[in-house]
């Protein structure tokens, strides 16, 4: 039997495709670096369909180059676009470090000619880069993510007939340029835009959609034939008091979201839902509603208490809720008030188990809310309390008093309290 002259190379032998997944996972600078272990591997890397320039080799080449290393940076991109051969699919472009780059506009342009099917492009956060029209030419176009960019529309645009997910971060644009390029993806499933740009009035329509993020400040939000939406999050950082609502936020809001099973509220959004005339009654349910979050409920604001009281009651397989608590600046009695005087024993929680309230401070209208929780879920098995870190001890002590001698529907139902 011969004995093997030379170490064996294991990873040179292995089907393209695995030497092709191994290469995709990669920095880019080491997958170039391959080209000099030997003949062999010298063009593997030019024919991967994934090219990822990301961060890491902006800091190598500023580190070595210093400023120099921005055009560098420049220069490989060229090589890296010019070299490849084959099918490319996926492009990204993450480097903080490019800052004005005119060369963005010529490599969009070469893109435009493959057929890419997810591509990304994050910059520094300095002068804001307008997107050139090549961009609305990626006709194969699965996957969008874009940052700290301006978009607006473009005539010839005909939309992007195969993208399910489309993520805007830190993007100049206007309420009627998310309507505009959302309206041309029919297949959209995941749409997450975070900005602050203060937009007026907007509107998604997405008859595919499936998970909406939204961060910024809006006038209003609404959804027409979103009939697959699941996921819905909404963070509204400021909200305007002095505007004139002529109808409840809250029924409106409801009603475009018929079939949402998760449900994130943060910022003050909660307080916008709260204005116009919070009904006593809701009109309409949420009847798939699992999950509900609640960020920044002012417990001493009636109307924000009225609103998380309809969402829960009329979501019949609500099993979750999480409320991080703010005890605001207006009189406590309207709250503790409503709670003594009314009659709320009717409602049962059929699916409630798990409830968690964040920044607990012993303050009445929130132990008296969830004196209402205990005593109105039968399935209850947990009530999570974590307190404020700036709660005193006797008011701890109080606290835990108060919460024991609570009357739980549940015999299961434990209560937790956590720092």
């Amino acid at each position: 039997m011969k004995k093997l002259c030379g170490p064996l190379d294991m990873i040179s032998d292995l089907p393209n495709n695995i030497i092709e997944n191994i290469l995709i996972r990669l920095p880019i600078s080491d997958v170039v670096g391959t080209s000099v272990l030997s003949r062999k591997w010298r063009y593997k890397w030019v024919t991967l369909p994934h090219l990822v320039i990301d961060s890491s080799l902006g800091k190598k080449l500023l580190e070595r180059r210093g400023q120099l290393g921005k055009c560098e940076l420049v220069k490989v991109v060229y090589r890296l676009l010019l070299l490849h051969q084959g099918p490319l699919v996926k492009f990204s472009f993450q480097v903080d470090e490019l800052d004005s780059c005119p060369d963005i506009d010529n490599w969009i342009n070469f893109l435009s000619n493959h057929e890419i099917q997810e591509f990304t492009l994050s910059r520094a956060k300095t002068d804001p880069y307008k997107l050139p029209s090549h961009l609305f030419n990626f006709h194969h176009l699965r996957h969008l993510k874009l940052r700290h960019c301006v978009l607006g529309p473009s005539g010839g645009f005909k939309g992007f007939s195969k993208l399910i997910s489309l993520e805007l971060d830190e993007v100049i644009m206007d309420a009627k340029t998310i309507e505009w390029l959302v309206s041309g993806c029919p297949l959209l499933e995941q749409l997450i835009v975070t900005s602050y740009t203060v937009y007026g009035s907007i509107e998604i329509r997405a008859p595919n959609l499936i998970v909406f993020s939204l961060t910024g400040e809006f006038a209003s939000i609404s959804f027409k034939n979103t009939l697959f939406l699941e996921e819905v999050t909404v963070s509204l950082c400021q909200v305007n008091k002095y505007a004139k609502h002529k109808s409840s936020n809250l029924v409106k809001f409801v009603r475009s979201l018929p079939t949402v099973k998760k449900l994130y509220l943060e910022g003050y959004f909660l307080e916008y839902l709260s204005l116009g005339t919070v009904p006593k009654k809701l009109p309409i349910h949420f009847k798939n509603l699992e999950v509900l979050n609640i960020d920044e409920m002012d417990f001493s604001n009636l109307d924000e208490v009225l609103c998380a009281l309809h969402l829960i009651t009329t979501s019949p397989k609500l099993e979750e809720v999480t409320i991080v608590a703010y005890a605001g600046d207006i009189v406590k009695d309207a709250v503790v008030k409503y709670f003594e005087t009314q009659n709320l024993s009717h409602y049962s929680l059929k699916s409630l188990r798990l409830v968690t309230i964040e920044q607990l401070s012993n303050f009445e209208p929130e132990l008296e809310f969830i004196k209402f929780i205990l005593a109105n879920s039968p399935q209850l098995q947990q009530m999570k309390v974590i307190q404020s870190e700036d709660i005193m001890d006797e008011d701890e002590l109080s606290m835990w008093r108060e919460l024991l001698r609570f009357r739980r529907a549940s015999p299961r139902a434990e209560i937790v309290v956590a720092e």
